[in-house]
């Protein structure tokens, strides 16, 4: 922390190292502590060693599009053996009938691919759950998208090998039960497109029956099952006009929501076709609930399964088994109301999720809460506001089309209207400063974080190398990092102060120039000192010899000035330098940081002034 300008010496530095309170935007900037990030911050993150550094870039995953329509939905499942299966949905442009459902397949040589699953679509809001099909004994997706439907997908991929006009032999020595393939009712697989019904085969690998003939296939061209649809009118008990919009799954019994109604309909167990039930109702059957208004979100968490209606109502919805005056046992459905006050509802299904033992979301309050049981009350879930710290922004952010996430004890917040994403360290309980990411959803791919974006049809690996959207060919998008801190008045905010001297350390790529600047009273109403650091300047910069000289490195190794160094620690190279100026004198400052390029880097230790008391006596207005 800074010291007083009363307990400081001529010369003598008053130096901030000390970042553990992040990003804050509800208190006035000039009574936060040193070292806070305020407004007009972004692209900056506190790192673990409590350092302020850029934050990192991020890299395609999958082709480039040059179709300015946003993934507006996804979903992330395992299969029966434990795959990993990614879908999106976007590419719906003004024509309104071109969107895509799409799955990520990775082939042989590691290369990524987004492959179509549904086309022509004109609509790409899906919702999503699991189920586990008790007949083929395998997982799949189920999904709405608000009509009378529901659609059903294993996840099945394989690739081709041979065909006659009949039969057609995938490669591998697996069967195609194995790879995961349905065996009962008409099946059906697609080939570039073209789609075919089979009749036999899944316990080979040579299918038989085939409706086409692919014997021009190519070896290794992608095989995929197709998606089945199945209608409302095809079930039992539930309408079969219902507009299906949300799905979950509690104990492999569906659940299914319309956002346009306040009709709530229960599956029997292991069957999401049947919603009805027995006088009276036995364990597992289906079942049906009225409740106080249009269907927001479905959450499974424990034995429950908790609803959102309208901006205002929650709902913890379960099972109790009974028995009758007369003896007979019977499971009944409950709706408990919780006690949650006014605009806190979800906003949308995409804005609620899970977190350890928590449920979290964006309510119409315009907060980010968790919800879930505390130590104090451990009955009944309770609701906590995680973002009274940054009120001021969130209060005017258009949440639409966003969602909440959470990886690795931070909470994700995408809010791509404003093109941000905003992060909160659950280790420290602070925000980070907002990030400029073009993100609508998240998902997580072998461990590490990536999102969809809300720009364009493409997908993205985050926090990768030090430039935003870089594809083979392409290096990128330079990174406009920007760290203001909080007002300074080193312990009295009445007594004037004096400067010469600024001095600054940290770590700094060589390619990067980092702007510093100090602002003199609020808004630079008295003056402004802006200053420089080159990355490259070794007078200030602890370059190592390796970097002196292109020839030591391979311009296929290293990109000039990029971030390679020899450093144990992983740092770019370490600077420190005071900076002399002429005084003005002063009641408070801020200080700001600032690099804007590709591949650049800078992290910083701490920074400060040598203030002290003016000689002049402070001149006040009394009136």
């Amino acid at each position: 922390m800074a010291k007083s300008v009363t307990a400081s010496k001529v010369n003598e530095f008053s130096l901030v190292s000390d970042f553990k309170y992040s990003y804050r935007n509800k208190e006035d900037i000039t009574n936060l502590p040193p070292g806070v990030l305020t407004v007009g911050s972004q692209n900056i993150l506190t790192n673990t060693s409590s350092r302020i550094q850029i934050r990192k870039g991020y890299i395609l995953d999958g082709a480039s599009s040059s179709v300015n329509a946003a993934i507006l939905s996804s979903f992330d499942w395992l299969t029966r053996g434990n795959g990993e299966i990614h879908l999106r949905a976007g590419f719906l442009t003004s024509a309104g009938n071109d969107g895509k459902l799409q799955y990520r397949y990775v082939d042989a040589n590691g290369a990524v691919t987004w492959r179509d699953l549904l086309t022509s679509l004109t609509t790409v809001s899906y919702n999503f759950c699991t189920y586990w099909n008790t007949t083929e004994n395998l997982r799949e997706a189920l999904f709405v998208n608000g009509t009378s439907n529901i659609f059903r997908w294993n996840g099945a991929v394989t690739t081709f090998l041979s065909a006659t006009a009949t039969t057609l032999t995938k490669q591998g020595t697996d069967s195609w039960v194995d790879a995961g393939f349905y065996t009962t009712g008409t099946r059906t697989i697609v080939i570039n497109g073209v789609s075919a019904t089979y009749s036999g085969g899944e316990s080979t690998t040579t299918l038989t029956g085939l409706s086409v003939d692919f014997s021009a296939s190519t070896v290794g061209d992608v095989i995929h099952q197709a998606v089945i649809t199945v209608a409302n009118s095809a079930m039992t008990g539930i309408t079969s006009t219902f507009k299906n919009g949300l799905i979950a799954n509690l104990n492999n019994q569906i659940f299914v929501g319309s956002l346009t109604s306040a009709v709530l309909w229960i599956s029997k167990v292991n069957d999401f076709t049947n919603y009805t039930s027995s006088t009276p109702r036995q364990t597992g059957e289906g079942a049906s609930l009225i409740l106080d208004g249009n269907l927001v979100s479905l959450t499974p968490q424990e034995s429950f399964m908790y609803v959102s209606c309208l901006k205002d109502h929650w709902y913890n919805v379960s099972f109790e088994v009974q028995t009758s005056t007369v003896g007979v046992t019977y499971e009944q459905v409950k709706a408990l109301k919780l006690k949650t006050g006014k605009q806190q509802g979800a906003i949308s299904q995409a804005f609620v999720s899970h977190m350890k033992n928590n449920i979290i979301l964006v309510t119409f309050e315009s907060t980010v809460d968790t919800f879930g049981r505390i130590e104090t009350s451990l009955e009944t879930p309770q609701t906590t506001n995680i973002s009274n710290s940054i009120v001021l922004d969130v209060d005017e952010y258009d949440f639409t089309d966003g969602s909440i996430f959470y990886f690795q004890y931070y909470i994700y917040v995408a809010v791509p209207k404003e093109g941000l994403v905003l992060m909160y360290d659950l280790q420290d309980n602070n925000w980070e400063s907002p990030q400029l990411l073009p993100i609508s959803r998240f998902y997580i791919v072998d461990g590490e974080l990536y999102g969809h974006s809300y720009s364009t049809s493409e997908s993205y690996k985050l926090f990768t190398g030090y430039a935003d959207r870089v594809y083979e060919g392409f290096s990128g998008n330079p990174i406009d990092a920007k760290a203001n801190f909080s007002y300074q008045n080193y312990g009295t905010r009445s007594t004037l102060k004096r400067a010469t001297a600024f001095y600054m350390e940290g770590y700094v790529n060589a390619n990067t120039i980092l702007t510093c600047k100090i602002t003199y009273e609020i808004d630079g109403c008295a003056t402004e000192k802006t200053f420089t650091v080159n990355g490259s300047d070794k007078q200030i910069v602890c370059i190592p010899k390796d970097f002196d000289s292109l020839g030591k490195q391979s311009l296929g190794k290293t990109k000039l000035g990029g971030d390679e160094n020899n450093s144990l620690t992983g740092l770019p190279p370490k600077f420190r330098v005071e900076k002399t100026f002429s005084n003005t004198n002063f009641f408070e400052c801020a200080f700001s940081f600032e690099v804007l390029g590709v591949d650049n880097r800078f992290e910083l230790l701490c920074y400060g002034l040598n203030a002290s008391e003016a000689v002049e006596e402070p001149i006040f207005i009394r009136q």
